[in-house]
């Protein structure tokens, strides 16, 4: 068995992991707040770009940026992009059902566990998608033992994450949250990764495939531009709200402005018929 390297170039991949994860879920969670204000259609909207911005910007883009830290001595690495890009699918669409389940009504334990036992299977399944789309001379196969403890972990980690983003309210709160969150995530990939054994073929073949480093520039590109988009859906909602509760109470104040001037006309009347009367009463 050879030993599978996973930081190549020291604490650089794990740091940025951390925080893409960090911002992801950070992100996810303000979003999910605003879907407790919002029924039907809108309440499902603000899941679903939650679950974008967790599965997609909170998991699978810390779990690439990890995997460039990933070197096997011996032979070169490659990647499959369609399994690399499947990740990212599977991260989205756990995280959509488990926010589902869990953001319509009211958060509770008996909601959270099997979505979180869901998401977490499904998360266990994107951080595998990493190894099944290496292409190195060499045969992949994993530990038992260590995947089911990774597995572990990242049922554990679903669950965190699903509360966290469901229940916790406030900005303090939240940045807190979201690092926990960001730990669980960057946790389990590398327990994931761990449980990788790779036995080196005794021909040195050439490895077909490309290279993460061709994959990252449009990864970091689409990422800075879904969490621009995310953070813009955010603040435009909140400057809509507030311009719409402006105007409600415009509209309001203009409504209650005919009844108060009749109000203001009707006591003025009142006083000087008083008035006359007090003047008729003096001999």
């Amino acid at each position: 068995m050879t030993s599978v390297e996973q930081f190549a170039y020291g604490w650089i991949t794990p740091t940025l992991a951390l925080a893409m994860s960090i911002l992801g879920c950070l992100l996810g969670t303000f979003l999910t707040s605003r879907s407790r204000s919002s029924n039907g259609g809108s309440r499902a909207r603000w899941l679903t770009l939650s679950a974008l911005s967790i599965g997609g910007t909170g998991t699978w883009v810390p779990h690439f940026m990890a995997m460039l830290g990933v070197d096997v001595p011996g032979t070169d690495v490659r990647y499959d992009i369609p399994i690399t890009a499947l990740g990212l699918g599977i991260a989205v669409v756990v995280y959509c059902l488990g926010l589902y389940i869990v953001g319509w009504g009211r958060p509770s334990v008996w909601k959270i566990l099997p979505a979180g036992l869901f998401t977490g299977i499904g998360l266990t399944a994107v951080y595998a998608t990493g190894p099944l789309s290496m292409r190195v001379a060499a045969t992949i196969a994993y530990d038992a033992h260590t995947l089911l403890v990774a597995a572990g972990a990242a049922i554990v980690g679903a669950i965190m994450t699903l509360w966290c983003a469901c229940v916790v309210r406030g900005t303090a709160a939240m940045l807190c949250a979201s690092v926990i969150m960001a730990l669980a995530v960057c946790g389990t990939h590398y327990l994931v990764m761990a449980a990788l054994r790779v036995q080196l073929a005794p021909s040195g073949a050439g490895v077909e495939g490309v290279t993460l480093f061709t994959m990252l520039a449009p990864v970091c590109v689409a990422a800075c531009l879904v969490l621009a988009g995310l953070a813009y859906s955010t603040v435009g909602f909140t400057v809509r709200q507030d311009t719409a509760g402006e105007e409600a109470l415009l509209r309001r104040a203009r409504d209650m402005y005919p009844i108060a001037t009749l109000s203001r006309a009707a006591a003025h009347r009142r006083r000087q018929r008083e008035g006359d009367r007090g003047q008729t009463a003096v001999p």
